[in-house]
């Protein structure tokens, strides 16, 4: 039975928890999955830097969070000040956790690392309030009540800590954790009946706090009614966050917050089928599900590389355990490959202890879904250019093409449609990047750091990362494009073939009127096997005036006499001005990336040689064969 699409009463709910005894959702401490992960030779390389970790870790101080860090993003904009304490103490205990689930050393070293996760769970738990500050309204940066994506995150964790250590946590923290849970998580949650402002939301937040809240309390929820309860608000709320989605399964929250939303409501699936025997579901029989499965392996690229228009790295392995659990749940190939190839990725180049988001829940679904053995890179990464496809999702209006050109060299280019009022927008209609063997070449920036005002409408457009100045997109009479859902773009054609790829965009209506354009089309047209892409911009102004084409790069760009090069890597690539189109300048804008550190983009500028009503900026990129 689908939760959300079949129709399920208070009472049938009831009567499906009762006949089913709660149970741990993950495998308790010393059960056979965890000896099964202890014994397996590639974890045991993994888990190497993270056992060293842990065990140092035993008996340093957790990083406190004082009042003064809680009340800092309110005081300066700033949340990574707060944040990073926050999640190094989630990823602390996840790296205690883990280490003592395969633990496979002495005895002494057992009883430090139990010792440890009890005084780590005792620590979080007590935290006064677990919701960022950034997310709630006190100045001084407290909201016990209020459930925020990592107040919902944090109650699962405390969930998953007593099913899977239940049996060595003292008495008295279990109860404590279990009636903290119950009031200010279950009993708030039915309260509000649906006043929580994600409960209406599209974006990730509704699946990700609801992951948090169901999944708590279909682990730690005794009340066979309170669980239905909370079911049927879920039912309500997560049908508006699937129909965020296009009809083509796409998001314009990029492959990051797909991985994280969709990513979320597949672990509920997983959690609300175990607690239910299958009787319940999320997944069955929906094929618009089905298709949002998909998303992040389409959006995916060489060498970890995404897809990453909106707020969205440029690089980074979704995670395997993600991908593998949707290729075996709906059996997609396309899943099930690329979370092997991302397996046997992270087998070589090792766990991120440090990243923000190692903790519990990315660790213990890594270990329970890592194969034993992966195949060699090359032989996979040969299979995985096989699989490759090109994309077009004309709902959302992105478009991923791939080609190998006769020099054997790996080509992958995206470009969008879209509109300027999307989740984790940018003002980006139009925009295209271009990856050459894994190389960002034409890059977008993605997601810069994190601060107030990057969330605030009235400021956001004047980040780099997000105004149309740092996407490779013109500037037109001195006018960026335009916030709103009244700017948008549309696609007048589209392209997939063996040989060549083309998108025309309209994208008139992404300007501001008074900037004087009446027209404007852009055309991307991609060569497969001659390794070569134009980039065509037609406008029909009101009047001759100024056009700024623009290519953004995260590396430097030198101008020639008659063409401009990205040089990286042992790659070349070549910028050259078609007929009526010269090169003008480099500029060099500087930006913070999304873990606060410094950074420069580089944005080519490129100019019509003879201004008129009727004018055309292109450029044609290709490699410098010199260097191939």
């Amino acid at each position: 039975m689908n939760l959300i699409h079949d129709a399920v009463s208070l009472r049938q709910l009831k009567q499906i928890l009762t006949s089913i005894p709660r149970r741990p959702l993950l495998p308790p401490l010393g059960t056979q999955p965890w000896k099964k992960a202890a014994a397996n030779p590639i974890l045991r390389r993994l888990m190497l830097p993270l056992n060293a970790i842990a065990s140092r870790e035993c008996t340093e101080p957790m990083p406190r969070l004082t009042d003064e860090l809680y009340s800092h993003s309110h005081r300066t904009g700033n949340r990574l000040t707060f944040e990073k304490p926050y999640f190094e103490r989630r990823r602390r205990l996840a790296r205690a956790a883990i280490a003592l689930l395969i633990h496979a050393g002495n005895r002494k070293m057992k009883e430090r690392l139990q010792r440890s996760v009890i005084a780590k769970t005792r620590a979080i738990f007590e935290e006064e309030s677990w919701a960022l500050p950034a997310h709630v309204t006190p100045a001084n940066g407290k909201a016990p009540r209020e459930i925020d994506l990592f107040c919902a995150e944090t109650a699962n964790l405390m969930a998953e800590i007593l099913d899977l250590f239940g049996a060595i946590l003292p008495p008295s923290l279990t109860r404590a954790i279990r009636k903290r849970l119950r009031e200010d998580i279950f009993d708030n949650y039915i309260s509000c009946q649906g006043k929580f402002w994600f409960y209406q939301s599209s974006n990730n937040w509704n699946a990700v706090c609801h992951q948090g809240i169901v999944g708590a309390a279909l682990s730690q929820e005794d009340d066979p009614e309170r669980v239905a309860k909370i079911l049927l608000h879920a039912r309500e709320a997560l049908p508006i966050f699937l129909g965020g989605f296009s009809a083509d399964g796409g998001t314009p929250e990029s492959p990051g917050y797909w991985e994280y939303g969709f990513g979320w409501f597949s672990v509920l699936n997983e959690q609300l089928e175990t607690r239910t025997e299958g009787q319940l579901s999320l997944f069955e029989g929906d094929e618009k599900v089905a298709q949002i499965a998909l998303f992040g392996a389409r959006m995916s690229l060489l060498k970890g590389g995404l897809v990453n228009f909106s707020d969205c790295a440029g690089r980074k392995y979704l995670r395997p355990s993600l991908l593998s659990y949707l290729g075996e749940r709906l059996h997609q190939e396309e899943n099930r490959l690329l979370g092997l190839l991302n397996f046997t990725a992270l087998a070589i180049g090792g766990i991120a202890v440090n990243d923000e988001r190692c903790d519990l829940f990315y660790l213990t679904r890594l270990m329970l879904r890592a194969p034993r053995n992966v195949p060699k890179l090359t032989l996979f990464t040969r299979a995985a250019k096989k699989k490759s496809f090109d994309c077009f999702l004309p709902d959302l209006g992105v478009l991923v093409t791939r080609g190998t050109d006769k020099d054997g060299h790996r080509w992958e280019m995206a470009a969008k449609s879209g509109n300027n009022n999307e989740h984790h927008n940018h003002n980006d209609c139009g925009n295209y990047m271009v990856n050459i063997d894994g190389v960002r070449m034409v890059a977008e920036i993605g997601a810069p750091e994190y601060v107030q005002d990057f969330f605030d409408y009235a400021h956001r457009h004047k980040f780099l990362a997000a105004r149309s100045l740092g996407h490779s997109l013109p500037v037109i009479n001195g006018w960026e494009q335009a916030s709103g859902p009244g700017h948008a773009s549309s696609i007048i054609y589209h392209e997939m073939g063996r040989q060549r790829s083309k998108l025309l965009i309209d994208l008139t209506r992404c300007y501001p009127v008074r900037c004087g354009c009446r027209e404007f089309i852009r055309t991307v047209e991609f060569h497969k096997q001659a390794g070569r892409i134009f980039i065509q911009d037609d406008f029909i102004l009101s009047a001759p005036g100024k056009i700024e084409g623009a290519l953004i790069s995260l590396h430097p760009i030198t101008i020639e006499s008659n063409h401009a090069d990205i040089a990286v890597e042992g790659l070349r690539l070549r910028i050259s001005p078609e007929a009526g189109t010269q090169l003008d300048r480099v500029e060099i804008h500087p930006w913070r990336t999304h873990d606060g550190e410094d950074a420069v983009a580089y944005r080519l500028v490129v100019t019509p040689a003879s201004p008129n009503r009727r004018t055309r900026v292109g450029v044609a990129i290709t490699l410098d064969k010199k260097c191939s």
